[in-house]
């Protein structure tokens, strides 16, 4: 007996009836556990919302580290889009370490499936330097049941010189998320070396799937 899916024209070929499957019929057959998620997956990737706690700044963002001559402030001035943006200022530095903060967002995810990081930054102010480099490194990370952590994805991006206007960057990971990892990492390290008064913007941070069905199925 051959089973006909309404909707579909069966092909005859000698006594047997093949039916050719839509893509969208054969996903309907795929656990829902498998597809990737479609749309945005970071909360609060604008910086619009305000965090409850009064130790963090942004709904949804944790300062996981900083040096004490550096902070995370509001901005409503210098912004990419919308009305507000993070911003990482620099004051007198401590030593001859450079200013560190490191800002992060932990974000559930689907196994086996590949995700987009989208972000605009600019350095907006830089302190009397000598053409010394600073850092912002945007990483995706992943940690396994020892607490190690491993990587994703990694843009470096490297400054010696304020920015006319920001920069939008874009970029997929390398590997898709491991079968046994459903939560991610979403991480911003800025290091501006010995140049209080120093101030680096980020803005419009988004994070999506750019696969349909993990690869772990």
């Amino acid at each position: 007996m051959t089973i006909l899916i309404p909707g579909e024209k069966p092909i005859y070929k000698g006594n047997e009836i093949h039916v050719t499957i839509s893509p969208k019929e054969k996903e309907k057959c795929i656990p829902k556990i498998c597809i990737c998620e479609k749309g945005e997956l970071l909360k609060n990737g604008g910086f619009e919302t305000p965090s409850f706690s009064p130790s963090e700044v942004f709904a949804g963002w944790i300062v996981q580290s900083r040096t004490l001559d550096i902070e995370l402030v509001k901005d409503t001035e210098n912004v990419y889009q919308g009305r507000a943006a993070a911003s990482v200022r620099t004051s007198s530095p401590s030593g001859p370490f450079p200013s560190t903060l490191v800002l992060r967002q932990y974000v559930n995810v689907t196994p086996g499936c590949l995700y987009r990081l989208k972000f605009a930054e600019r350095l907006v102010t830089l302190g009397q330097t000598d053409s010394i480099v600073h850092l912002l490194i945007a990483r995706i990370v992943y940690l396994d049941g020892r607490q190690n952590e491993y990587e994703l994805l990694n843009i470096p991006i490297q400054k010696t010189a304020v920015d006319e206007k920001y920069n939008l960057h874009e970029q997929i990971a390398d590997l898709p998320v491991p079968c046994d990892v459903s939560g991610i990492i979403v991480q911003f390290s800025f290091y501006i070396i010995d140049t209080p008064d120093s101030v680096w913007n980020l803005d419009a941070v988004s994070l999506q799937a750019v696969s349909r069905i993990s690869a772990c199925c």
